[in-house]
């Protein structure tokens, strides 16, 4: 099977056809680009991978993945392979590929596949054969593998923190009040509070810190608790969070080591649900 280690090799799939207005963008602005998504669930995952500074690249749909696969008595054996020319099926064995939702590069130089999902659905035989693949698939190219679920996304105060700063990012803020908001951090923690507190216009300065919280040139603990007026600002880096680790992992929603079989790298089985 041809090897794609490097995501310039990667494909970008031609998004399905649906009905207007049914993709989300996502502005990103490290590529000064858009994150095209289909449906909230993924929205909200490429919201909270955008706005961390551990992660230095995201691509939407990266690649397919095709595998042959079969059913026996107790299981499904499935085995990667590259696109063939005709899709027939032969002695029980069928062709299909999967597309997964990102592939996520991040500063430390590790490689994240992802599939978003909703918690229902994954116990669902033909979602946890997909998982499977996914798996193996991401195992071969030395990446880690990882299902996101709304379950994920809605834990803690982070989602709903970043979707109430987007708005902020892009709006117009006054220099001078940016200069005196960074200068006042800059010799240590202050609350929202204090920092507004002897503003000639508390509307714009507030403006202004959410902004600046918004780009990461301030930062806050945006994970424990909502914003609000005893929220400590500090300087921008001193609080970065690591999706993979202190939000999405190693809690369930990454899959158990691998869920296709390592006995055969060249064949892969995942168990059919009891």
């Amino acid at each position: 099977m041809t090897q794609l280690n490097d995501p310039a090799q990667l494909s970008t799939f031609r998004l399905r056809r649906r009905t207007p207005g049914s993709f989300v963008l996502v502005p990103y602005p490290q590529l000064g680009r858009s994150l095209r998504c289909q449906g909230q669930l993924e929205a909200a995952t490429a919201l909270i991978l955008s706005a961390s500074t551990l992660v230095t690249n995201i691509q939407e749909q990266p690649c397919s993945i095709w595998y042959a696969w079969r059913e026996t008595a107790r299981r499904v054996e499935f085995q990667l392979c590259s696109e063939p020319r005709r899709r027939r099926r032969q002695d029980g064995v069928r062709l299909s590929y999967i597309v997964p939702d990102f592939l996520v590069t991040c500063r430390d130089g590790s490689r994240w596949l992802l599939e978003v999902k909703p918690s229902t659905k994954l116990s669902r035989p033909d979602v946890r054969r997909k998982l499977a693949v996914a798996t193996e698939f991401a195992h071969q190219q030395g990446w880690t593998f990882h299902v996101v679920t709304e379950q994920h996304l809605q834990r803690g105060y982070l989602l709903d923190n970043l979707q109430r700063l987007t708005r902020y990012r892009q709006v117009g803020v006054d220099a001078e009040i940016i200069a005196l908001l960074v200068d006042a951090v800059a010799t240590g923690p202050r609350t929202i509070d204090q920092l507004i507190d002897s503003a000639v216009s508390s509307t714009a300065q507030r403006t202004s810190l959410y902004h600046l919280l918004a780009t990461g040139r301030l930062s806050c603990d945006l994970q424990t608790a909502p914003l609000n007026s005893q929220t400590l600002i500090f300087d921008g880096g001193i609080h970065p969070w690591d999706p993979f680790a202190s939000l999405w992992g190693p809690s369930g929603c990454s899959t158990d080591g691998r869920t296709a079989s390592s006995d055969n790298p060249a064949v892969a089985s995942s168990p059919q649900s009891t």
